[in-house]
């Protein structure tokens, strides 16, 4: 394996000259670096582009996580036809690109998972829950152990079973 240096980080690149994933630890790093203007220059070009009440109207919002981020708006058109044209655009010129698999243009009632939740509307009220991917993953991977721990400790009272059991299910839940 060889090493590129990218001022004083080293990045692990496997024979064929990729990146190695899951060994690149600098990357959300670089991701923030990288998308650190995303908000403020979108919001600079709604303003240029409609006008700075114009572009209040529009509630164009930005919430990110290193690489994931979540763009809302007030219509489906404008962001279809102005803002994911001026993010594939601010992304190109950093060398990245929007992931088809993970990018829709939905509506809030309808819901969207960002960062293992589910973000919907409910006859107008959000509800954020884990989203069902992230449940069944948690109940693949604790089922085995809760049903270990029931099992194994038959003869305990409930309550220190409930004291067994706490501590899987909190950390699932936070």
């Amino acid at each position: 394996m060889r090493y590129d240096v990218l001022r004083n980080y080293k990045r692990p690149v496997t024979g064929d000259g990729r990146y190695a994933a899951g060994r690149d630890y600098i990357s959300p790093t670089l991701a923030n670096v990288t998308l650190n203007a995303l908000e403020c220059d979108l919001l600079a070009h709604l303003e240029e582009r409609f006008g700075r009440t114009k572009t209040k109207k529009l509630k164009v919002n930005v919430v990110r996580y290193a690489d994931d981020f979540v763009i809302t708006g007030d219509s489906k058109e404008t962001l279809a036809n102005v803002v994911r044209p001026w993010i594939e655009a601010f992304l190109a010129v950093r060398g990245l690109q929007l992931s088809e698999e993970k990018t829709r243009i939905t509506h809030i009632d309808v819901g969207f998972d960002f960062l293992g939740w589910n973000f919907r509307k409910y006859s107008g009220k959000l509800l954020i829950k884990p989203s069902k991917k992230n449940v069944q993953t948690f109940y693949r991977k604790v089922s085995v152990s809760v049903s270990e721990t029931i099992s194994g400790n038959k003869t305990v009272r409930q309550e220190e079973l409930i004291d067994l059991l706490n501590p899987m299910l909190r950390g699932w839940a936070q």
